[in-house]
């Protein structure tokens, strides 16, 4: 929502830094719900992408590669067809994505980077040629709640600001610090902000800046992001 207006379903931040909102206990309630599941999963859109990804730029030699890495029930599902609106296990994603950046980066997940961007070319420019809304930068950080929910089945994102004469808006993911229950530090720390990136320039932004000011995987209770466009 646009800074300054009563909120509703969502915060917003005042310039104190105060936040606002009679439904933050509300989000909080339905964050922690979902963060109790016993494992959180991701859409099998997610892992049809990562594999056609690795094959197209790597090559099959490096996808059996990535999977040979991973334990017998991990290769077992790997070698089976997703359903693109299936659920499959969080972690899995998690040693899938770690194994990939052990074969053709350095461990450090920036080869994260370009396989996010696939994946939001992929899923995202089909969605925003249906829903003509989408065209609008305030229409997609609006709606990144919605969208979050259809990648994974755990977690909660929220929009905390949205100003829309600043071009400014921060957004806050509520989800489990744990690799083998919920989605891991690569999707929060590198998939997120190219994920945000790819939909904002999409939707008729010239330029996009993503900082990630706090991170579950680090301490915090959340992972914030400052977004800037034009």
């Amino acid at each position: 929502m646009i800074t300054g207006e009563t909120a509703t379903n969502t915060c917003y931040i005042k310039p104190t830094g105060n936040l606002k909102c009679k439904e933050y206990s509300v989000l909080i309630k339905v964050a922690e719900n979902r963060m109790n599941l016993k494992t959180g999963n991701a859409k099998g859109l997610i892992f049809i992408n990562i594999r056609e990804y690795i094959v197209k730029t790597y090559g099959h030699d490096i996808w059996d590669k990535v999977i040979n890495e991973l334990p017998a029930s991990d290769r077992e599902t790997l070698k089976k067809d997703f359903l693109r609106t299936g659920w499959y296990s969080a972690p899995l994603l998690n040693r899938l994505i770690k194994s990939y950046d052990l074969a053709v980066g350095n461990g450090d997940f920036n080869s994260v980077i370009p396989l996010a961007e696939y994946i939001a070319k992929k899923d995202l420019i089909p969605m925003f040629d249906i829903f003509v809304d989408l065209n609008n930068p305030v229409f997609v950080l609006n709606n990144a709640p919605s969208l979050w929910s259809r990648y994974f089945d755990s977690g909660v994102m929220d929009v905390n600001v949205l100003d829309i004469e600043k071009k400014h808006s921060v957004v806050e993911l509520f989800e489990n610090a744990d690799e083998n229950a919920a989605s891991g530090a690569a999707i929060c720390n590198y998939a997120v902000p190219e994920w945000f990136k790819i939909g904002l320039m999409k939707a008729g932004a010239e330029s996009v800046k993503i900082m990630q000011t706090i991170c579950r995987y680090q301490g915090a209770e959340s992972c914030k992001y400052e977004i800037w466009w034009e």
